[in-house]
């Protein structure tokens, strides 16, 4: 990750071609997202998870062979199938796990544990990651990442899945149509928060993919991108691990309102401190610790919403969202960042987001006031 953008560019790549590059792989995940997860729920999570971990890997076998746009399309277009089955699947798999146990309201903190060690394992990942650029080329950081990715495999069929009470649909698209029904109609209060998460989610994963960039134009040498990479990932994975003690002494409304705003202002702080790196680092951290806390935050308010039966189905809905609007902001975003600068950019994000949670407020507004 810290170096991929860079990788993408030294292969002749502008911006806007490594974001529409991303978008290609968002579009494949959105496409997927929901019926690879309705077969999760139906056909098993371990199989899911071995058929993803797998696409995943032939994704980057495809990068580490590719200098072409074409090439990094079709890879994009396996690890975008590949991540539809996980993406829903392994926090299902969580959850599920955890209500067998009899440790249900442990979610958070095993899912901010879960995401803490992702993040911990891509800081370290990213240290050596960017070495091995630095000294070998940045190909070779891809063919690292092939092993690491064979390895995903191999521990995904290792999992043991807890069992699932369930009834065998007769139509299962008939079945998948009722619970897109059921989800989007039925429960508001699952449908605002799919779509505060899937807000907060795009907002994370845009941060992330011009963040490079970002420091870039802040004149951070290339052979210290995977530092910086490390330090935000850490900063990530402490507050991941710690998410579940502020859930304990923060109020539902502060901590999702909180989150947000965070977000928001500081894509607008980062468009306003131009040259200012100390405090445009300060915002990016505070912006990462923000992440790690509404990952595990917002998995569980929809999860405590959702039946085992479905779970994997809904939470891919809200992969779904994200990914789709990814796709078609990432090239534009992109195009203003070729065009003017990346400061442009993170102030259009805020707007962005901004607008978008205005009018996810003022939509649950009007659906309680339409009840009452």
């Amino acid at each position: 990750m810290p170096i991929v953008v860079l990788f993408f560019q030294s292969n002749g790549l502008y911006l806007r071609d490594v974001m529409l590059v991303n978008a290609v792989y968002a579009l494949t995940v959105a496409v997927f997202e929901i019926p690879s997860g309705y077969f999760s729920d139906k056909l098993g999570r371990k199989n899911a998870l071995i058929i993803g971990t797998f696409l995943v890997l032939l994704q980057f076998v495809s990068y580490s062979l590719s200098y072409t746009f074409l090439g990094f399309a079709i890879g994009a277009i396996f690890g975008g199938i590949g991540v539809s089955f996980i993406s829903g699947t392994d926090s299902a798999l969580l959850y599920d796990t955890l209500v067998v146990m009899n440790k249900k309201k442990d979610y958070v903190k095993w899912e901010g544990r879960s995401y803490a060690i992702g993040t911990f394992a891509e800081a370290v990942a990213a240290i050596i990651g960017g070495w091995i650029a630095y000294r070998y080329g940045m190909r070779m950081t891809i063919y690292g990442q092939v092993g690491i990715s064979l390895l995903g495999v191999l521990v995904a069929t290792t999992l043991v899945e807890p069992p699932i009470i369930t009834e065998v649909p007769k139509d299962n698209w008939k079945h998948l149509q009722q619970i897109l029904k059921e989800t989007l109609f039925a429960n508001q209060r699952l449908l605002f928060y799919l779509i505060l998460s899937m807000i907060v989610g795009l907002a994370c994963l845009l941060l992330a993919w011009f963040v490079q960039s970002y420091l870039e134009y802040q004149q951070v040498p290339a052979a210290n991108m995977g530092t910086w990479w490390a330090v935000l990932n850490l900063t990530v994975a402490l507050f991941s691990a710690q998410a579940y003690l502020l859930e304990q002494h923060i109020s539902r409304r502060k901590m999702v309102g909180g989150l947000l705003l965070i977000l928001i202002i500081g894509f607008v702080l980062l468009f306003l401190t131009t040259s200012n790196w100390v405090v445009g680092t300060v915002v990016l951290l505070v912006m990462y610790a923000a992440r790690g806390v509404a990952v595990p935050v917002f998995a569980n308010l929809i999860n405590q919403e959702i039946s085992s039966d479905r779970r994997a189905t809904v939470l891919s809905i809200k992969g779904f969202g994200i990914r789709l609007t990814f796709a078609i902001l990432a090239p534009i975003l992109g195009w203003i960042a070729d065009v003017f600068t990346i400061l442009e950019t993170f102030l259009a994000l805020g707007i962005i987001i901004g607008i978008f949670t205005i009018m996810s407020l003022a939509f649950y507004s009007l659906c309680l006031r339409g009840n009452n």
